[in-house]
């Protein structure tokens, strides 16, 4: 048990008092308060006696969920020291819209900067659930820190450390307190905080609370709780409105309970239905199936129809999924991003081989081009045999671009594509995959790189492969969509700001330039072209000179995004051109190969996020 936990145990209903409640009144609240601030990365430079002296007029705050804690503009006149709860930084997009910044965990201290610059705040900060708060005078603050510069400049260095911090990330510590909210009495809450304390279990303790044992109790009962554990499940068993409020003011994030066979219909609590509403926190709607079931079509996104703004959702069905729902909620999941490269994308079958045969989860995965395409074969759950047919079917015996036209707009009319991706992938949507998923595509409109994380899933597949000049654009709601690969071919930038956990990229894309092995300004005339073809001199084709063209924009970009990257693959592709779909099978047993050596000389150690 940590030092919070005593001091809340001893302080018990003391919580709930009124501004102006004396913590020095009592030595032993003294003490442990003292304790607290000892492990506050703001306050620990101050020597012990400036410490203990600055709680003579300090006292305890207590703020509600959604409660404004300090306003931008104004100017903070107390330091305030968070001891449970979370607090939300949040900047302003425009009047009276807000944007959440950072979120602050126990610990971390509020005002400092504002009193150090005698300047108003920058930023507005709000309880994101129940808080509980040491209030510190600003003119305490400002006398223990003014008494030895070295003091001034060690507390001045903590503070631009955590601020510098804050910008990079939008998380302290991650969430620890979920709400499981059954959305009605046909979802038993209790089975599901079962399996998935199990499964939260592998990275902390795990405590689940259901109405016997939490209603009634007050915010010092709540934060014990929390302290004593890694995680917290608040279990909403029971029709009383007051428990189920309860739960949500104490989550950090709320995982929404629905039957995935059940129709969709409004979500019954308004603190859900939009990111304002459920102020800024994260919502994840879990569409609950039987084990073994495929994701029912359409199911998803009927059911997300009914939020003003979609949350997070993930298929649950069985251990496996619980599984992956536990590493996404605790900050280790894992995303897997397979880059564009035309035909050397069946490597990327042989790489999904092997990290299956190697036990390594794929939790997110994500693509462009002829790597969205694999991507969406294994976020459908197909086995290994099963997605290297499909990919034979659509790219070697399904010969996607011999349906040539008069080269108006492309090569190809892009029928032949678009039939076999249909065919290949039905007419499910994104949402409807068993794995968060994305594709990319270039938008030409806007001028900006698109990830498309829901819709037509065959749509937008057809949209990241259309490589200009030779599949044309695909035209949607006044957009001109080509391939990713034009603005961004190696997307982990997309990737890593939804995984918490080690991204695998695979780049099949490098050692792309074309050559020439003699000089020419212009074509020869038919005849002696033929004979130069014929005598071994070759121009590059127009496919290989487009999708050339294609990729090479996007190189930049890739080269910065790989340092994002925890494990960067790039299978040997020697001898295959973009366009050899009869080397599939060497493509695929070289992805398998290079995976397999790969992690065989990589420690699990290394298995940490990458940075730009």
């Amino acid at each position: 048990m940590g030092p919070g936990s005593r001091i809340f145990k001893r302080l018990g209903r003391a919580m709930l008092a009124p501004a102006g409640y004396d913590v020095g009144m009592d030595a032993a609240v003294r003490a442990l308060l003292t304790e607290s601030l000892n492990h506050s990365p703001s306050l620990a430079p101050l020597p012990l006696g400036v410490r203990e002296a600055m709680l003579a007029n300090s006292e305890l705050r207590s703020l509600r969920g959604g409660d404004t804690l300090l306003d931008r503009g104004q100017k903070a006149d107390a330091l305030f020291l968070l001891q449970s709860g979370s607090l939300g930084v949040f900047s302003e997009t425009k009047p009276g819209s807000l944007r959440l910044l950072t979120v602050l965990g126990p610990g971390e201290t509020i005002g400092e900067a504002s009193i150090l610059i005698g300047q108003p705040q920058s930023h507005t900060v709000r309880a994101l659930r129940d808080c509980t708060l040491l209030r510190i005078p600003a003119e305490d603050f400002e006398r223990a820190i003014t008494q030895d510069p070295a003091i001034t400049l060690a507390v001045a260095r903590s503070a631009a450390q955590r601020l510098l911090a804050a910008s990079q990330t939008s998380s302290q510590g991650g969430p620890r307190c979920f709400a499981l909210l059954p959305f009605n009495a046909a979802v038993d809450p209790h089975a599901v905080a079962h399996e998935l304390a199990r499964a939260m279990a592998a990275y902390g303790k795990v405590l689940t609370i259901d109405a016997l044992q939490g209603q009634g109790k007050g915010p010092e009962w709540f934060d014990t709780r929390e302290r004593e554990n890694r995680f917290v499940l608040y279990v909403a068993d029971t029709a009383q409105a007051s428990w189920r409020a309860t739960c949500i003011r104490q989550c950090d994030q709320p995982l929404l309970l629905a039957p995935a066979t059940a129709p969709a219909e409004p979500w019954p609590d308004p603190a859900c239905h939009s990111q304002q509403d459920a102020l800024h926190r994260p919502r994840h709607l879990l569409l609950l199936g039987a084990p073994g079931q495929k994701p029912l079509r359409g199911r998803a996104g009927a059911w997300l129809r009914q939020f003003r703004e979609q949350p997070v959702w993930h298929h649950v069905r069985g251990r496996a999924d619980y599984e992956r729902l536990a590493r996404r909620l605790s900050g280790h999941d894992t995303g897997l991003v397979l880059s564009g490269g035309g035909a050397r994308g069946f490597a990327h079958v042989g790489v999904v081989r092997a990290l299956r045969a190697l036990g390594r989860p794929i939790d997110q995965i994500g693509g462009t081009s002829i790597g969205g395409i694999v991507a969406a074969g294994v976020a459908c759950e197909w086995a290994d045999d099963e997605l290297l047919a499909h990919m034979h079917d659509a790219f070697v015996a399904g010969h996607p671009l011999r349906d040539l036209t008069v080269p108006l707009i492309a090569a190809t009319r892009g029928a032949r594509t678009t039939r076999l991706l249909r065919s290949a992938f039905g007419e499910r949507d994104i949402e409807d995959l068993a794995l968060p998923f994305f594709c990319v595509s270039s938008n030409l409109s806007s001028g900006c790189a698109e990830a498309h994380c829901g819709g037509p899933l065959w749509l937008w597949l057809r949209a990241s492969a259309a490589i200009p000049g030779i599949l044309p654009p695909l035209l949607h709601q006044g957009a001109v969509h080509v391939d990713g690969a034009v603005m961004n071919n190696l997307p982990i930038d997309i990737m890593h700001q939804h995984c918490g956990g080690p991204i695998t990229a695979v780049d099949i894309s490098g050692d792309d330039a074309l050559g020439a092995a003699f000089d020419a300004i212009a074509l020869p005339r038919l005849p002696t072209l033929t004979w130069r073809w014929l005598h071994g001199h070759r121009w590059p084709s127009l496919f290989s000179i487009l999708v050339r063209a294609a990729m090479v924009h996007s190189e930049t970009a890739s080269a910065q995004h790989r340092n994002l990257a925890t494990h960067l693959l790039s299978p040997p592709h020697e001898g295959i051109g973009l366009l050899d779909w009869h080397h599939f099978q060497r493509a695929a047993e070289a992805g398998y190969r290079h995976t397999m050596t790969y992690f065989e000389q990589k420690p699990e150690a290394s298995d940490c996020r990458g940075h730009l």
